[in-house]
């Protein structure tokens, strides 16, 4: 029987530009499914299981980057990867909160008007 897993914090699928930094190792992607915890990158360097990466995301709207100082590669298929953000800082954590509820009104009333 299969197990399933509920997950701990609501996640928002929509494509967001980033950037990711590790040992040796620099790409650019997309973020295509954001949560408190973690996300799923659609990246054009491959990356390993277990790597530590920071993340610099370009959030359409905001004139800073949303930077997140350390994320550990929990899986990686190809270019395509997934994320647990390590504990993120307060400051960090409220900011990616922000993120998803902005960009979940902008999803909410663009397709409310289309």
């Amino acid at each position: 029987m299969a197990r399933f897993v509920m997950r701990k914090n609501y996640r928002f699928k929509r494509l967001v530009p980033m950037q990711y930094m590790g040992s040796g190792i620099a790409g650019e992607g997309m973020i295509e499914d954001l949560s408190l915890s973690g996300s799923y990158i659609a990246g054009y360097t491959p990356v390993s299981v277990g790597m530590a990466l920071a993340l610099k995301l370009f959030v359409p709207g905001d004139l800073e980057p949303l930077l997140i100082d350390r994320a550990i590669v929990k899986w990686a298929k190809g270019s395509e990867f997934g994320v647990d953000f390590d504990t993120p800082q307060p400051p960090v954590a409220e900011r990616i909160m922000t993120v998803i509820s902005r960009l979940v009104k902008t999803e909410h009333c663009s397709s409310r008007n289309g």
